[in-house]
Parts: structure tokens; C-alpha cells; sequence
């Protein structure tokens, strides 16, 4: 199979003619393709048409999701070979873009956007804003979209309210619906409007009012840094203004809380870990990282499951500006990228497991995992009977893959 370029070793997936033995029973074959990136399991769907079928149904989709693992995403630049020319303006540079899943299992890398832009630009004007159940809310040119990277399916979100910044991406139980939970400031005065939210295909938003100031908690403007879901709630980490607290909301009733953190660090950030929420701390120094997690969500008690050295004058190079942009960690291990662009694995006892040089430029560990997903939703089934159309131009971002 072709290879795709990124900053290190890329998966090799075997051709769909290798399981293409008539003696291999179905029961083997689905256990197989269920255990398969989804970009194999659609090729594998053009062997026969029990294949065909058998990846198809709905129930196969829903477990080969469940079976998938979450992976931590990370971007980069590169300059496109041969790309400049002279317009009227000026030089115009053509930018590639990449976002790529990294799976610490096996230290290969998954392609999952790609796009050109010009003038360098595409680090102002492209976001990663939100990911849920294998789906990613990406926005270019101040647009918001909805999109399935495995499928390359996609939907645009209505426009958001002037003065509005992003906060949280999830599924709604109760509706089905996947809405987006935008804060609304108010530049006159304090505190800030409203949350509101916004859906797909849909030309209506939602306001929600504002947390509730209690148990110490005061509201001081919108989360820090995004949120990780988990057990039906968006969870936002600690900021030293409001306490420390974690902001909690149901993503069923739409309501905020709070709970605390298990410590106080210079570096904090919320994940998930094996279904459960964890948390990520270090001090200023960074040579040595933690990772707790919440083992009693009800009664909220962490446990610090993990305490990781770091080598000192690997870490002690680069300055610990934003976290997310430098930092993961899971049961894994740890990965950091160093000033040299370098993106470094390092396993639980500190020991140098990988490391991958980026011949591109601005790489950076997103704060987003990606599980992949086949499974088919009802607003990218409209999009795809309305087709393109003239005022709906697609989206750049499976341009490439």
C-alpha cells in the first residue's frame, strides 16, 4: 500500500486479497475487520460482496467504534515543493497542513486532514474545535464544520453570534443531535451573556444562562482550554480565577457544575483514560509528570496512578508556554515535542521509546483524540442527497489523503 508522508513511520496495512481465503468462516473475517483502521475496513469492503454486507450493517459499525482506540492528534506545516508564485499582491506560498492520529500501541501515525492554503495562513484561519464519537468540529475562513475523517462526510454548523467563543462539542442524548456550546461575552459588562448552543443543519441557536456562583465557585468568563468528555458531561480543567474548580455540564439536563481537582500545579490538563477522567500535572521545572485519575466519580476521589521522570535536558529546552501544545500523556506513557520538532515517546519508567523527527514546520500535539467511526448519521445522509452546491463549496480538508 502507498505510504503517506508525515514526521514519522507510517502504518503498513495488508491488502484486502490477503483475507480473501474462501476457508477463512465469517465469524473470523468480521472479528478481523472489526479490529482494522476504518480507512482497511473500507477498502476490504470491495473484495466480495459479503464483505460488502457484512462491513456495512449498522451493528458492525456501532462495535467496530466501541473497539477503536482514542488517539491523540497532532499537527503540522510544510511548504508545498514548487508551490510559490507571483500574483498582483505578491509572492503567494502554497501551505500544506497535516493532522495526524498518533497510536502509542504501535508508535505509527493515521493521515486523517490534509489541505493547501495560501500565504501561510492556514494556522490562523484553521481550528480543531471539538471531537465526539469519532466526529470532529473543525472551522477554516470562520466557518464551522462537522465532519466524520474517516468517511470524509461532513456538514456546516450556522453561523455563530458576534462576540462568541467555542467551548464544548458533544452528543445530546435525549435528541440524538450533536450541538456545539458557543459563550456569548458581553463587552459593556460583567459577567458574560450566555451560553448558547448551535446544531447542524439547523438555523436556530439555544441559550442556556450562565453556571451558577456557589460553593466558592465565581464565574469569571468562558472555560480553559477544551474540554474532555466523559460519563454524559464536558469537563473543563481548573483555572486559578475561579477557584481551581473543574466546570462540569451535563450534556442531558444542560446544566453547569463544579467539582475539584485532585491538586493544584503550575501545568494542569484533563483526559480520558480507559473510560475514566484523569488529569495531567506538573510543575514548573516539567521532569517530573503525574497523572491522576478519578476511580470515584460519585464521591470524587483521584487517585495518582502514575509519577513519570523526564530526562532533564530533553525537557529543560523549550519554554512550557501552553501545555496542550507540548504535552500527552495516557497509560502509554508520554509524548512531548521538543524545539527541534521532534515528537518524543517516552514509556512509564522515563525511558526513551520513540522519537520521530517532523520535516515540516509548528508541530503541535492538538489537545483532541480521534476515535474513528463508520457509523452513518441522518444530517450527512441530507448533505450527501442535496450534493455541491454553487453557494456551498466543500470543504479543503481530505484534499490529498
Amino acid at each position: 500500500m502507498e505510504s503517506t508522508e508525515g514526521p514519522g513511520k507510517r502504518q503498513k496495512v495488508a491488502s484486502a486479497s490477503a483475507f480473501a481465503s474462501p476457508s477463512i468462516p465469517d465469524d473470523v473475517v468480521r472479528r478481523i475487520l472489526l479490529r482494522l483502521p476504518s480507512r482497511s475496513v473500507l477498502r476490504c469492503r470491495a473484495v466480495c460482496r459479503a464483505w460488502l454486507e457484512m462491513a456495512s450493517d449498522p451493528g458492525f459499525a456501532l462495535e467496530h467504534h466501541r473497539l477503536q482506540p482514542s488517539l491523540p492528534l497532532v499537527s503540522f506545516l510544510r511548504s508545498a515543493a514548487g508551490s510559490s508564485s507571483e500574483e498582483e499582491t505578491g509572492p503567494v506560498v502554497h501551505v500544506d497542513r497535516y493532522v495526524e492520529a498518533f497510536d502509542l500501541r504501535t508508535d505509527e501515525f493515521r493521515p486523517t486532514v490534509r489541505f493547501t492554503d495560501y500565504n501561510g495562513e492556514s494556522s490562523g484561519r484553521f481550528h480543531i474545535h471539538g471531537s465526539c464519537d469519532g466526529l470532529l468540529l473543525l472551522s477554516f475562513a470562520d466557518r464551522f464544520y462537522v465532519c466524520n475523517l474517516a468517511t470524509h462526510q461532513w456538514t456546516r454548523l450556522p453561523v455563530p453570534l458576534r462576540s462568541s467563543w467555542f467551548v464544548g462539542f458533544y452528543r445530546h442524548e435525549p435528541t440524538g443531535e450533536y450541538r456545539a456550546l458557543f459563550y456569548r461575552g458581553n463587552w459593556t459588562g460583567w459577567p458574560g451573556t450566555d451560553y448558547y448552543i448551535l446544531v447542524p443543519d439547523s438555523r436556530k441557536g439555544k441559550g442556556i444562562g450562565l453556571p451558577p456562583e456557589n460553593d466558592g465557585y465565581k464565574f469569571r468568563g468562558e472555560p480553559l482550554g477544551s474540554p474532555v468528555l466523559l460519563r454524559g458531561s464536558l469537563h473543563w480543567m481548573p483555572r486559578q480565577m475561579q477557584n481551581h474548580a473543574i466546570l462540569v455540564f451535563d450534556t442531558v439536563t444542560e446544566v453547569f457544575t463544579v467539582m475539584h481537582p485532585p491538586v493544584i500545579r503550575e501545568h494542569m490538563s484533563l483526559l480520558e483514560v480507559d473510560g475514566e477522567l484523569a488529569m495531567f500535572s506538573c510543575e514548573k521545572q516539567v521532569t517530573m509528570v503525574e497523572l491522576w485519575v478519578l476511580k470515584d466519580y460519585v464521591n470524587d476521589i483521584w487517585v495518582c496512578e502514575h509519577r513519570v521522570r523526564l530526562p532533564v535536558v530533553e525537557v529543560s529546552t523549550f519554554v512550557f508556554d501552553e501545555s496542550w501544545r507540548m504535552f500527552f500523556m495516557s497509560d502509554e506513557g508520554v509524548v512531548i515535542v521538543t524545539p527541534e520538532q521532534k515528537l518524543l515517546h517516552y514509556d512509564m519508567d522515563g525511558t526513551l521509546r520513540e522519537s520521530f523527527p517532523c520535516d515540516g514546520r509548528n508541530l503541535k500535539i492538538t489537545p483532541y483524540t480521534l476515535k474513528e467511526s463508520l457509523v452513518r448519521h441522518a444530517f450527512f445522509e441530507t448533505q450527501d442527497d442535496a450534493g455541491d452546491r454553487d453557494d456551498e463549496p466543500p470543504p479543503p480538508f481530505f484534499r490529498g489523503l
